[in-house]
């Protein structure tokens, strides 16, 4: 869902040259599966898009809005075709007569991706949620996302992408919530609204920057201090990926096999024809691996996107995968002697749980297909900077720290920008951000919890935190399989959100 959906995260690559360890840093976003790239490999494979028996969401709308190019630039008249999904058909619209509105406006944030996946992946906000409310549903597509491109498909030129950033995002909300509820006669409706991973960052930014615009907020799965400067440990993602799988035994034995299994990688990758022996062990597509960094970065996806998608059910979020998979994937490990023929068991559950990868795997399905496109690539080199670290005793990766020398390298030859890893921090408030009437909502298997907010400030600003609850379980439909946890969050969520509006409903009605 997300999902991501996923933010930037800067990973580890280990290249392995005359014998010394050189590393490099690679992008990552909470919803790389939400790209039009991924949905196109599920599409060529015929992967289902659901593999429980959720109810479909509601019909929608799907329509334009020609946004303002540039909303802090007077001397800009630009323009662009911004999409929007709106369903009503669960609105309690207020008649011209009704001074008090009683069917607010559940505004979905959207993140780096189409905005037709997020709307399918949300159903406690699109069918029970809008449902319980009377709500109006608008999803709004983030620009340069989906088929909302500034400038089509020059959109990614130098000249043209400097257009993308969060605040930029923002602000077409701002200005496209207003144009809606003038059109449908519903000015004087409170305004939630909600998003997850990236779209949940944005979510509550968007309160903390528009308050009147939205009324409240739920972000879920945001991780708004995943950045320097707000006192978040980066060793603290991967340290959970390593718990989770730790966790599916007493004595940890999951994942202290995984660790040895990728010492004994990097130790055979340095041998004569090790790179040779393991593409054959781990069944590469095609040229055999030439850099034991590919082949550590893909394995290091599966088990973080794993304990991302640890939901209780069978799913098709990132992959395919059946219920509880990281305790499939252990299980799996367990009946193995040898621990690289456990890691493959375990990498199998994510990777080809239901044969989508066919004979063969191809290491480039990660970067290629699952990455967001350009567009993430260059929020990640610009202001959405997530240093994450490994130190293979708390984890079981490779030890690796964050490099911003490395990454301005890198984002110099890619996009010939200087990423500001400070100023998040500086424009949003970071750890010390000042607002009401959000709620920050977190599971403990995810590990994008690293970043949340994860303790209540006030009774305004509400962290829950899920037991047993995976990357944003709370937005999608409710299952008889879900932790108690993750029911008792929505119900909370339902509540806050239905006095928020209350309130919100009170303070904005006609004269």
């Amino acid at each position: 869902m997300i999902i991501i959906y996923k933010l930037l995260i800067i990973l580890s690559l280990i290249s392995i040259i005359n014998g010394k360890e050189q590393f490099y840093q690679k992008y990552r976003s909470p919803f790389p599966y939400y790209s039009k790239k991924h949905v196109e490999r599920k599409e060529q494979n015929g992967l289902p898009n659901q593999l429980t028996n959720d109810p479909s969401p509601p019909p929608y709308q799907e329509l334009w809005y020609m946004q303002t190019l540039d909303h802090f630039n007077f001397q800009s008249k630009g323009e662009f075709a911004q999409r929007y999904l709106v369903s009503d058909v669960y609105w309690n619209k207020p008649s011209p007569n009704d001074k008090v509105c009683q069917g607010p406006i559940l505004f979905y944030t959207g993140n780096e991706g189409d905005i037709t996946l997020f709307y399918d992946n949300s159903q406690f906000v699109t069918n029970v949620l809008a449902q319980e409310m009377g709500a109006l549903l608008i999803f709004a597509e983030h620009r340069y996302y989906g088929e909302s491109l500034p400038f089509g498909n020059d959109s990614w030129t130098s000249d043209n992408i400097g257009y993308l950033t969060s605040e930029q995002a923002l602000a077409d909300y701002a200005e496209l919530i207003p144009v809606i509820l003038s059109d449908m006669g519903a000015e004087h409706c409170p305004v939630l609204s909600v998003g997850g991973s990236y779209g949940g960052m944005l979510t509550a930014w968007f309160r903390m920057k528009y308050p009147n615009i939205v009324d409240g907020a739920l972000a879920a799965s945001a991780p708004i201090l995943s950045f320097l400067n707000t006192g978040v440990n980066p060793e603290t993602f991967n340290k959970i990926a390593t718990v989770d799988f730790k966790e599916t035994s007493s004595e940890g034995t999951c994942a202290s096999r995984i660790r040895s299994a990728i010492n004994d990688i990097m130790t055979i990758s340095q041998q004569s024809n090790g790179l040779t022996q393991l593409s054959k062990t781990f069944s590469v597509c095609g040229t055999p691996l030439t850099d034991v960094g590919v082949l550590i970065n893909w394995i290091e996806a599966a088990l973080t996107y794993m304990a991302m998608a640890d939901y209780p059910y069978p799913a098709n979020f990132l992959e395919p995968m059946p219920g509880n998979p990281i305790n499939v994937s252990c299980s799996a490990l367990a009946q193995q002697q040898d621990d690289i023929q456990g890691l493959l068991e375990v990498l199998h559950v994510y990777y080809n749980s239901s044969g989508q990868a066919g004979t063969c795997y191809n290491m480039s399905v990660y970067t290629t297909g699952a990455l967001g496109d350009a567009s993430w690539n260059y929020q990640a080199c610009t202001e959405m900077v997530m240093p994450v670290s490994s130190d293979g005793v708390n984890d079981f990766f490779p030890p690796q720290s964050f490099s911003l020398s490395d990454l301005t390298e890198q984002c110099q030859q890619q996009f010939q920008t200087t990423p500001d890893p400070y100023w998040i921090t500086t424009y949003y408030g970071g750890s010390n951000f000042s607002a009401t009437n959000i709620i920050f909502s977190n599971g403990v298997l995810d590990v994008w919890r690293s970043g949340g907010i994860l303790e209540t400030r006030s009774n305004s600003i509400v962290a829950l935190t899920i037991e047993g609850g995976a990357h944003h379980l709370d937005l999608r439909y409710p299952n008889p399989l879900d932790p108690p946890s993750v029911t008792e969050a929505r119900e909370i969520e339902s509540k806050l959100l239905q006095l928020w509006a209350s309130e919100a409903s009170l303070l904005k009605q006609r004269k």
